[in-house]
């Protein structure tokens, strides 16, 4: 058999095991290069809440005030606004961090609130190898800041793709891989990222929340999962936190088709599919000015803080109950369950496998999302849940869930803790939610429950 024949087998094996479902590896010649692991100005430990777009005016003491209220650590602004030493010296007190352009980062490498410079957002293939020397010039000069690149998402369109060097692999399409399921040539794109450049972060947005401007009706883009599936499988084969770029805003009154986010429900919802993946930070789009309509983002035009702040801030303080056990387990994919309800997002779309020995025991006949980790120093397991009916129809799904050996489960329900001595548990999912249930004897469980439906959970021995 000739080594092409041979590599042909190969690849069609792996596909075969993957279940029609590609990977990253192999996409391209390219070989991941695992990420160096540096110590930053920022807590790496803990999951992290950011924003991007923070415009600096005459606003900035309310902003920062509100920023901080919200339960934000950190923002993004593609600009090179400069900030004055009362600015740096405030965020410095009050831990709130920044990744700014060349000239206001450089300007502010003395303070700790300067987490990093935005080198790139949403490049090509074709700037990946000057990237690289970017990325690694911008670690020598500061190694304990993060020179920030954010990618692609799969529905990228070809005007995005040649704004810059067109990706290699582009073909006559509109999109990257916005209606295939597959996505290859976002897998490429993403093996030759993870190939040339060190760098210990991939972030990515991606915005699935839609409505139909004529029927009113709620709707997801279906590739969401895809999308989030391929970025945390370049991330675990190469060493990388995860970092995604929600959506908390909208632009119906420009003739889009986002709907706004101003409802906490929809955050919920994106941030707890996100855990499932493996986020290690949350970004939500946008903060105070912005590419959406002013009043859909958290602060509008006029500095006044709106729905969709209220709605981001009660999310945010409820996973920060737990932000800091959530980074002590290591993501190994996500199952959806029952996913042939066309209501479901994600629906009938297949995910990369998830090793037997990560996996769960879930009972549920409805479409949910669970994503699995093992602890870090192999302790025990964590498992998170998403109800994949919610963001469309807002039905709940009914779940059971044994935790073998587990005899005590701690329950976050909304921030709150409670503690069960039990190892299944009956609940009813509403929204999204995350649990962790180690083999020791002693189990977590992380829950978040729609305001609007009441729970039950009944546990026994």
């Amino acid at each position: 058999m000739s080594f092409q024949r041979l590599t042909a087998f190969l690849l069609a094996m792996v596909s075969l095991l993957f279940g029609g479902v590609g990977s990253v590896v192999g996409s391209t010649q390219q070989k991941p290069v695992t990420a160096t692991q540096r110590t930053y100005v920022f807590d790496r430990d803990k999951l992290l809440f950011g924003a991007w777009c923070f415009s600096r005016d005459d606003r900035f003491p309310a902003l920062v005030r509100d920023f901080k209220e919200a339960g934000l650590q950190f923002f993004i602004n593609n600009g090179t606004q400069y900030f004055t030493d009362e600015d740096l010296a405030w965020m410095d007190e009050n831990g709130i961090g920044f990744f700014n352009g060349d000239s206001a980062f450089s300007r502010a490498l003395t303070n700790k609130s300067a987490w990093g410079v935005v080198c790139r957002d949403e490049p090509t293939s074709g700037e990946y190898d000057a990237l690289a020397q970017r990325v690694a010039q911008g670690y020598a000069e500061a190694p304990d800041r993060l020179p920030f690149i954010n990618l692609l998402p799969m529905y990228a369109s070809r005007k995005q793709l040649e704004e810059e060097t067109p990706l290699r692999y582009a073909t006559t399409s509109t999109y990257i891989d916005a209606f295939d399921a597959d996505s290859q040539r976002y897998r490429m794109y993403l093996s030759d990222y993870i190939g040339k450049i060190d760098s210990d972060v991939i972030s990515f947005d991606i915005y699935p929340l839609s409505v139909s401007k004529k029927t009113g009706k709620l709707g997801t883009y279906r590739y969401w999962l895809r999308n989030l599936d391929t970025v945390a499988e370049a991330c675990r084969v190469s060493g990388r936190d995860l970092w995604v770029v929600t959506q908390a805003s909208g632009n119906l009154l420009e003739g889009g088709a986002m709907r706004y986010c101003n409802n906490v429900e929809d955050q919920r919802w994106q941030n707890y599919v996100s855990l499932a993946f493996g986020a290690k930070a949350i970004i939500y789009a946008c903060y105070y000015t912005g590419w959406w309509d002013s009043e859909s983002h958290m602060i509008d035009d006029s500095g006044n803080r709106t729905a969709t702040y209220d709605a981001v801030q009660k999310a945010t303080k409820e996973l920060a109950a737990f932000a800091d056990i959530y980074t002590d387990y290591e993501n190994h994919g996500a199952i959806l369950y029952h996913g042939r309800d066309e209501n479901a997002a994600g629906a009938n779309l297949r995910l990369l496998p998830v090793p037997l020995r990560c996996r769960p025991l879930v009972n549920t006949q409805s479409p949910v999302l669970c994503g699995c980790f093992t602890k870090k120093d192999g302790g025990g397991k964590a498992y998170v849940l998403a109800n994949m009916l919610e963001p469309q129809t807002g039905e709940s799904a009914a779940v059971s869930l044994t935790f073998p050996g587990a005899s005590h489960v701690t329950v976050y329900r909304k921030g709150v803790r409670s503690e069960y001595d039990n190892n299944k548990i009956e609940i009813t999912l509403a929204t999204a939610r995350a649990c962790s249930s180690p083999p020791n004897k002693r189990g977590v469980l992380w829950n978040l429950q729609r305001s609007s439906a009441a729970a039950t959970i009944r546990c026994w021995l």
